[in-house]
Parts: structure tokens; sequence; C-alpha cells
């Protein structure tokens, strides 16, 4: 059936063909005929022309170079200025100010803390402060000799405490007036006395020379024996009497010249013995209003920070508080406050299966999941830092931490529009080199047959 379309042979062809007998015509093979007889003219072109364009796309895969990129997950972060606002003592939050993403001012108040117990507790020592300061202006009024307490100066807004400290004031300089004056009267009394003696003294005295005056004479007398014995004994007896009474006077002159001492002595003690305990109350005083002053200074900390106030001007971040009642830990990080206009990065994870390809250094294009990146564009950075170790991620899987640094703070080239803000989720795309696009399409095929044939 296929002859009838052969056509017959020309020129030398034809010669060759009628040269051959039948015989040998019949020992060709059946698919040359076949081919012969089937394969078009244009065929034969056209395998030229399908076998030089695979030729060329090869030569064009094997010199076309691709970016070899290593994709990790992440999202935009604040670097720079970022204040961590902590809380010092801990506590139960009593009143939200603030919330995520809002601008706050520098001192703004930002959460309260309740206090009611630290409160109550400052407002008893600086009571008792108050009250160990009117003792102490008291009591230095006593030792510095002051008509009276300076209590005015001390800017105490409590009447009931001066009045009662002005009352033990003025007792207390009435008590030592009481025993300065009875003692006084004492002094007055011995001074009199030894005035007294001392006048009996002088009286005796002149007695005792009369005597002794007159007992000469009658020893005189006596001796011529113009006086009887009697008279004469009797002159001696006056004039023994009055050196006896001499004597006694001059005793008791000394006694009461001691005892007059010893009241002076006792009225400088009494006066000085209010001063001396005031001064020794006063110094236990001052050491404990230091104390209480230590105590106070660090309860008042503890006051002041129940208002939680903003570091600095910026932005709410990373808010911890959800609501009204929680309890926060002592030292526990609260929120962050981010510059108004604060440097922007990016963190991602790298795989542990590229972490090898990954170096610091490298460009980075980085696609904001709240842009398109095919109508948008990208960011483009730089790799920053790579973490030393790897960390476990929520799934449990491990990653290396990655730092990028952003050439600028917007996708595209519209700097007024599609900025990035910190917490929005990108996808990194670290360029770690380049392969051939014929690398490419080759190597599954490697692949496969570097594990052919290893099997056991």
């Amino acid at each position: 059936m296929f002859r009838k379309f052969r056509a017959k042979p020309k020129g030398p062809e034809s010669s060759v063909h009628q040269s051959l007998g039948s015989r040998a015509r019949g020992l060709l093979p059946e698919s040359i005929h076949v081919e012969e007889e089937l394969i078009p003219d244009f065929v034969r072109p056209a395998l030229m022309v399908v076998t030089a364009t695979v030729i060329l796309f090869i030569i064009w895969a094997a010199v076309t170079n691709l970016k070899e990129v290593a994709r990790a997950p992440g999202e935009i972060i604040p670097s720079g200025d970022i204040k961590v606002v902590q809380h010092l003592d801990g506590g139960v939050i009593s009143e939200i100010l603030t919330a995520e993403g809002q601008l706050v001012e520098k001192g703004q108040v930002l959460l309260r803390v309740s206090g009611s117990k630290a409160t109550a507790e400052l407002g008893q020592m600086m009571a008792r402060l108050d009250g160990l300061r009117l003792r102490e202006e008291r009591l230095l009024a006593v030792t510095e000799g002051k008509l009276k307490p300076d209590f005015d100066a001390l800017e105490i807004g409590k009447p009931g405490m001066v009045t009662t400290q002005r009352d033990i004031y003025l007792a207390q300089l009435a008590a030592r007036a009481s025993t300065l004056d009875i003692l006084d009267k004492q002094i007055e009394q011995r001074r009199q006395r030894i005035e007294q003696q001392r006048t009996a003294l002088a009286v005796a005295k002149e007695h005792q020379m009369l005597t002794n005056e007159l007992s000469d004479m009658r020893e005189d007398l006596a001796s011529r024996r113009l006086v009887n014995r009697s008279v004469l004994l009797e002159t001696r007896r006056a004039k023994v009497t009055a050196i006896g009474e001499v004597d006694r006077l001059r005793e008791e002159i000394g006694i009461s010249q001691q005892e007059l001492a010893e009241s002076i002595s006792r009225r400088t003690d009494a006066q000085n013995q209010l001063r001396q305990e005031a001064l020794v109350e006063l110094g236990a005083i001052r050491a404990e209003i230091a104390e209480l002053e230590g105590a106070i200074s660090r309860l008042q900390g503890q006051v002041n920070r129940l208002d939680v106030r903003a570091p600095n001007r910026g932005f709410v971040h990373d808010f911890k508080i959800y609501n009204v009642d929680q309890v926060v830990e002592p030292g526990a990080m609260l929120m962050q406050i981010v510059s108004e206009k604060p440097v922007l990065e990016a963190e991602v994870r790298i795989a542990t299966r590229d972490i090898g390809f990954v170096k610091v250094g490298q460009h980075v294009n980085l696609r904001a999941t709240s842009f398109d990146y095919a109508r948008f564009g990208v960011a483009k950075g730089i790799l920053k830092k790579i973490g030393p170790s790897s960390l476990l991620g929520d799934d449990k899987l491990p990653y290396y931490r990655g730092v990028v640094e952003l050439d600028n703070p917007y996708v595209g080239d519209a700097a007024d529009h599609y900025t990035l803000q910190p917490g929005m989720s990108v996808e990194a795309d670290i360029l770690t080199g380049e392969k051939t696009l014929l690398t490419y399409l080759t190597k599954p095929v490697i692949d496969v047959i570097s594990l052919s044939f290893s099997e056991r």
C-alpha cells in the first residue's frame, strides 16, 4: 500500500535501483522504505531549528545568573531611643491611663498602682516626724536657754501638737524655777545664818579680849594678895568660857559655810540638770529623726512610684497591662516608650538550614505583609547582626535571630506613603549568592543521581 504513494526514482538513484535486481531490493529493511516514504521535506529544517533552540537555551541557562535567597519571617522593631517602663515594687493596677500606640509626653501618668497601705504608713511616719521635730525644738530651747521655742519656724500645721510641746516646755521651766527658788531661799538662809554667826563671833572675840584683860589684872592683884581666890577662879572660868565660845562660833561658821557651798552646788546641779537631761534626750531624738527620715524617704519613693510616668516623649509599645486589678510583679516590664521618630530595624528568624549561607553584611529585601510588594515595592536593608546561638520559637522549632538595618523606613520610593511601623510583619529575602539557571534546572537530576544506587 505504501508503494502507490512512492515516486519513481530518477537520475542516478534510478539507475542504482535499476541496477539492483529484484532480489537485492527485497533485502533492504522495510523501515528504511517506510522512513523514506513518510518523512515530509519540512521536517528536517524543523528538527534543526528545535535542536538549535535547545542548544541556545542551554547556553543561555548556563550563563544566566539568578539570585539565591534565604527567606526569613520577622517583624519591624524600633531601635535607638527606647525606654523600658518597669515598676520596682509591684502591686495591683488601679487605673490605666494609656494604650498601645498612644503618643505620650515626658512625665505623663501612664498607670496608677494601688497604694493605700503605703500612703497610710507614710502619713503615720510624717506625723511622728512632726512630733519629733517639735520635741527637738523644745529641747533646743532648753539647752540654749531660749525664752521660748521657735515652733513657727518649723511650719508644722498641727496646732494641737505645737500647744502640747509648748505646755511641756512651760511646765519644765516652771518646775526648774520652783526648784531653783527653793534652793535660792536655802542659800539665802545659810548666808544670813553665817552673817549672824560672824556677828556673834565678833562679840565673842570682844568678850574674850575683855575677859583676858580682866583675868590678867586679877592675876596681878592675886599675886599681891589683893583679891581673894574665889574671885580669881571665877575670872579664870570666864576666860575659858570666852575662849570656848569663840571656838564654837568659828566651828559653826565653818559648818554653815560648807552647807552654803552645798546649797550653791545643788542649785548649780539643779540648773544644769534640766539642760543635761535635755541634751541626752535631744541626742536620742535626733538619732530617731535620722532613722525615721530614711524610712520616710524610702516610703515616699514607693508612694511616688504609685504613679507610673513616661520617661520621655514617644509612643507606647509592647503594652503588658490588660485590665484594672492586674497584679504586677516587682521589677516587671510594663511597656516600652519608643521615640517619636525611632530608627527602625527588622528582627528576622533565620532557619537553621540557611544559617550556613547567611552572613553579616548581606543585602536584604523586605516585603511587608501590610503592603502588596508587587504594587508598592520592597524595603531594602543590610543584615546587621546574627545571634550567636539558636533559639526556640513558639512552634518549638529552632531559629537564629537576625537584625536587619533598613536603608529607609518605608517601602518603594514614596517616603510619605507606605511607612513602616513597629510591629509590622515582614518577609525577608537575604541575598546569599547567585546560581545559574542551568544549575537550578539540573539540581533535581543531580540530587537523584547522587542519591541513587547508594541504598543497602
